[in-house]
């Protein structure tokens, strides 16, 4: 499949996210965006109405708007810099700051949007009204941006929403370098895969969806799913129309809950027991192989002993994956 193009931007936008009802369709991410800046919008535009109205006799609506988008700035600047301020103890990744930043720009243009807006319809004035359609104009690039960045986020259909820098746990420079250099853009395109061992409550499976999260936002096509329903997908042809990509044509694509826990008696799946599933329990299924071995794979694994781990690098190899595209990140001690 494709990369979010204009047809399905504008398909996401009016048919999905303007039409329908969310109290029966659900709110997709994209929705949630769209209503968090209808919320910046409006913080921008009532407060200005308001101080207006009531204090009319002081100052006109242009001055109410300027001082609306100051206490917005100096919020926004604050809210931006507590993370600097309270560092969190064993946070390992550092916050995307262009990322922030952007977003943050992007939220204080909606904000001022709102209060020139509320100064134009209070005095019809051209200069205002000329600059309330130059901030719509430079907000048309931020808008289709993160719109598109939420669409690569919405069809990867994560669990949660959670970005690299929220994660905390207990990991080596090794494997935080690992963790990096496997999101960065120095990456190959394919054959990538990444194995994510530990015990339960150690973090796994958010250090796995943070790290998808991160190439979602890249413009990379993820899709997150679980061995359990993978299984089933093994047996069957793709033709869903709703979605934008699945397992099989995806650019990233995070497998969880193997073998979730460490159990000590029971595994609840063995390396060669899931190789018989991509074989669909036949000699050898080269299709399924080819598919797992040519793309870029997030193994999240429960186990955490020696000889388990490397069983499974050896089930990469076995299906045709190199050691040198086989990435290791083990969060036990």
């Amino acid at each position: 499949m494709k990369h979010v193009n204009i047809k399905i931007f504008l398909k996401q936008l009016i048919f999905i996210d303007l039409l329908g009802k969310d109290s029966q369709r659900g709110v997709s991410l994209t929705y949630a965006w769209l209503a968090n800046q209808l919320g910046h919008f409006s913080l921008g535009f009532f407060p200005t109405i308001v101080f207006s109205l009531i204090f009319k006799k002081f100052e006109t609506p242009i001055y109410y708007s300027i001082y609306v988008i100051i206490f917005w700035i100096l919020f926004e600047s604050l809210n931006l810099t507590i993370p600097i301020i309270i560092k969190q103890k064993n946070c390992y990744f550092k916050p995307d700051w262009k990322h922030l930043i952007f977003d943050t720009i992007t939220d204080l243009f909606y904000f001022g949007l709102g209060a020139l807006a509320a100064a134009y319809l209070l005095t019809m004035n051209k200069i205002i009204g000329f600059l309330t359609l130059a901030i719509l104009l430079l907000l048309l690039y931020p808008f289709i941006y993160w719109y598109t960045l939420r669409i690569y986020q919405q069809y990867a259909f994560f669990p949660f929403q959670f970005r690299l820098s929220q994660w905390i746990g207990t990991i080596d420079e090794m494997e935080k370098n690992i963790i990096l250099n496997y999101i960065s853009k120095k990456t190959k395109t394919q054959q990538n895969h990444l194995l994510i061992f530990g015990n339960v409550n150690e973090g796994k499976t958010n250090l796995g969806v943070a790290i998808a999260n991160e190439l979602a936002l890249k413009k990379q096509r993820c899709i997150y799913i679980t061995a359990t329903k993978l299984y089933s997908l093994f047996y069957k042809n793709h033709d869903n129309k709703d979605l934008l990509w699945n397992w099989e044509n995806c650019d990233y694509l995070v497998i969880d809950d193997i073998n979730p826990d460490n159990l000590k008696h029971n595994k609840l799946i063995t390396p060669n027991e899931f190789l018989s599933y991509v074989d669909k329990f036949t000699h050898e299924n080269s299709d399924n192989r080819n598919t797992l071995k040519n793309k870029n794979v997030i193994w999240i694994l429960g186990t955490n002993e020696t000889k388990q781990r490397e069983e499974w690098h050896t089930i990469l190899e076995t299906i045709g994956v190199t050691k040198t595209d086989i990435f290791c990140v083990n969060l036990s001690d």
